[in-house]
Order: C-alpha cells, then sequence, then structure tokens
C-alpha cells in the first residue's frame, strides 16, 4: 500500500508538472494569453460542475446532462483548434505563425546595379544598413558598387573603414574586406603600394593568424606598377617557341632547356630572402634543388622548412609530406625515408581523411618504388660551387 501510494504520488506529480509545461508553452505561442487562461479557467469549472451534478441525476439522464457543458466546451474552443487544424495545412505554404528574424534584402538594389542604375542602387543599400547597421553583406555591396560601379575607389574604402571600425566588425570580416580592398588597389588605381598596405594591415591586426599568412602569400606575389601598367595597355609580348618533345622529358617541373637554373635558383634565393613565408618559391626551389641540381639534402631542407611553417593547413603540409617522400623515392630510391615521411601524416592527422589516403600509398609504396627509375646523386663536393644559391634560413 505504502508504494502504491508513493507511485500514485509520483505519478500526479509527473501528470501536474507536464500539464504545466505545456501550459507554460501555449501561453509563451499565443497571442491573447489572457483570453486562453480564461478559457482554461471557464472549460475547468464546467467539467468540475458536470462532474458534480451527474451523481444526482440517474445513469440514463446523463447524456442529457452532459449536452449543454459539452456544446458550451465545443463554442469555446472551436476556434482555436480551428486555427491550428488550419495552421497546420498552410503553414508550410504561408510560414504559419512562426517568428520571422528580421533580415537586410539587398535583391532589388542588385537588380538596379546589373540594370545600370548605380546611383538607385547605392541609395536602396544605404536604406536597409540604416535598418540593419553593421551587416557585413550590406556594406561589402555598398563597397563594391562604389569601387567597381562609379569608380569611386575613396567612397568604397570610407564605407569599409567604417564597418571595421563598428562594434559589428569582425577578424575575419576585416581581412575579406582589406583583401578586396587590396584587389581595387590593383584592379582600379594600378597601385601596388596601396594594395601591400591593405595586405599588410591583416598581418598587422591579425599576427599568427592563417589570415595573415594568406596576406603575406599575397604580398610575396604583388605584380609590378610596369607589370600591370602593360596588362592594362594591352602590350604584346613575344613568347618564346615551345619545348619540342616535351612528352620525352622526365620531368616537367623543373625549367625548360631554354631556362638557365642556375638564374632561375638565384632570382628563388632573391625572392625567399625578401619574402620568407612565400610558400610557392620555396616549393619551386626544393624541385629545382633536387631535379636540376640533383641536392635532394638542400631540396629536403627547403621542404621541412615548409612543413614547420606556422598557420599552414593540414592539406597543404600534408601535400608536402607526399612531395617529400615523391623525391625520396625518385632521387634516391630510400623506401624507408619515404616511409617516414609519409607516416607523419598519420601522426599529425590522426582519424583524417589525409591520414586514410595516406595508409593506402604506404601499402602501394613498394609498386611505386619498382615502377620508378633509380637516380644517381651527385655527391656534396661537386656542387659546393652552388652554395652560394642556398637561402638563409630565415624563419617563415
Amino acid at each position: 500500500m505504502t508504494w502504491k501510494l508513493i507511485s500514485d504520488i509520483a505519478f500526479l506529480l509527473l501528470l501536474i508538472g507536464a500539464s504545466g509545461y505545456v501550459a507554460w508553452r501555449c501561453l509563451r505561442k499565443s497571442e491573447e494569453p489572457l483570453a486562453l487562461m480564461l478559457k482554461w479557467m471557464v472549460t475547468a469549472l464546467l467539467i468540475f460542475g458536470t462532474c458534480c451534478l451527474l451523481p444526482k441525476f440517474p445513469e440514463p439522464m446523463w447524456p442529457v446532462v452532459v449536452l449543454f457543458p459539452a456544446i458550451t466546451i465545443g463554442i469555446l474552443w472551436a476556434p482555436s483548434v480551428g486555427a491550428a487544424v488550419a495552421s497546420a495545412l498552410t503553414g508550410g505554404m504561408d510560414g504559419g505563425t512562426q517568428q520571422v528574424e528580421p533580415q537586410p534584402y539587398y535583391s532589388i538594389a542588385e537588380a538596379k546595379r546589373r540594370n545600370s542604375e548605380y546611383e538607385e542602387a547605392v541609395r536602396l543599400v544605404r536604406e536597409q544598413l540604416e535598418k540593419f547597421p553593421g551587416d557585413f553583406p550590406g556594406a561589402m555591396l555598398l563597397a563594391s558598387i562604389q569601387a567597381e560601379n562609379l569608380r569611386d575607389l575613396p567612397g568604397a574604402q570610407a564605407t569599409l573603414e567604417t564597418w571595421m571600425q563598428g562594434p559589428a566588425s569582425t577578424p575575419t570580416g576585416c581581412a575579406s574586406a582589406l583583401t578586396a580592398l587590396a584587389d581595387w588597389q590593383l584592379q582600379i588605381a594600378q597601385d601596388p603600394a596601396a594594395a601591400r598596405a591593405a595586405l599588410e594591415r591583416i598581418i598587422a591586426k591579425m599576427p599568427d593568424t592563417t589570415l595573415a599568412h594568406q596576406a603575406a602569400q599575397r604580398v610575396a606575389h604583388l605584380p609590378t606598377v610596369e607589370h600591370l601598367a602593360a596588362m592594362h595597355a594591352g602590350v604584346a609580348k613575344d613568347l618564346p617557341p615551345g619545348e619540342k618533345f616535351i612528352g620525352l622529358r622526365k620531368s616537367l617541373t623543373g625549367p625548360a632547356n631554354a631556362v638557365n637554373p642556375d638564374a632561375v635558383a638565384e632570382a628563388y634565393v632573391r625572392q625567399l630572402e625578401e619574402h620568407p613565408a612565400d610558400t610557392e618559391t620555396r616549393e619551386k626551389l626544393a624541385l629545382l634543388y633536387a631535379e636540376h641540381f640533383q641536392r635532394l639534402d638542400l631540396a629536403v631542407d627547403q621542404i621541412e622548412q615548409l612543413i614547420q611553417c606556422p598557420n599552414e593547413s593540414p592539406r597543404h603540409i600534408a601535400r608536402w609530406l607526399n612531395l617529400l617522400a615523391d623525391l625520396h623515392i625518385q632521387h634516391a630510391n630510400d623506401v624507408p625515408a619515404a616511409e617516414a615521411a609519409l607516416k607523419r601524416i598519420e601522426e599529425m592527422f590522426p582519424g583524417t581523411g589525409l591520414a586514410e589516403g595516406t595508409h593506402e600509398r604506404l601499402g602501394a609504396l613498394q609498386r611505386e618504388t619498382k615502377a620508378g627509375q633509380k637516380t644517381q646523386l651527385k655527391t656534396l663536393g661537386q656542387y659546393e660551387k652552388n652554395i652560394g644559391l642556398k637561402p638563409s634560413k630565415t624563419p617563415l
């Protein structure tokens, strides 16, 4: 009896709690909570009164006694039940009663822009920004119209500066805005110095981040003023004749026969001394060391610097380790060194797709070795005259 009493009380408390939760949710969603509470009270009184009256009448009269309260409750709740049923049927078409968060709309402004109505597009975008200050897509749209269509680069820069100094600015948004500004400085103003300044602001504002690393890559490959002027002027440039029998070359990664490898290596070294974080040039130099100078040790040193580069993506690091394995196989036939390079991917990125792809390649490494050609390395002393081609080990 004690356990039965406890279970009954627990069930009653659970029922009360569930009913209270449902009632609270209904009140929150209701447009007229006071009217809803009044309906509940009237319904409860009718049910309670009917239950009290039923014992006073014989059982054959109970349907008649219940009829009046039932009709009253039906009339009382019919609008709510009908609205709930209709909402379930039409909610997919009109969105129902779900509250939609207000957001800016730029479709009309973009249509005006496509129709070359730029001033009207600017006006519409500014109207939306007044309602939603700090909206980054709107600020970027306004700046792009100013820069690309109205050729008002100072106005576009002022728009982006206002957003970056506002409370809604984010590091990613600032990097995107400054990158776009750098592109406009190159395309519209033909000013590499201004583009460099915009990219260097990313490096200064977000040091030791992936965004700063990407900006440094852009800085390392900015075109010169002369190159931009020639591009915009449409100056024709004579191209050297193509290499014959290119399909018979052992590798396509090295320079063609018409290019002086020593001069290319010196150019790469000068570029890396000025821009140590230039991963593209460092990778090219590593391939040049291995394929032309037959200096696998120097190539490995350059690739190791790439792998240790901070804020680099796992995909790039895995690609460089795969390249390191390729060089060990192709230029030294060193299977253990190639396996060690590939196993580093599994250790650095366990449980990822990069590790799974590496595991498959490890299983096929012996077949790669048999299919490859052995290349004898020249001794260190034979290329001491080229030691000046080594870049200084400046931290990336």
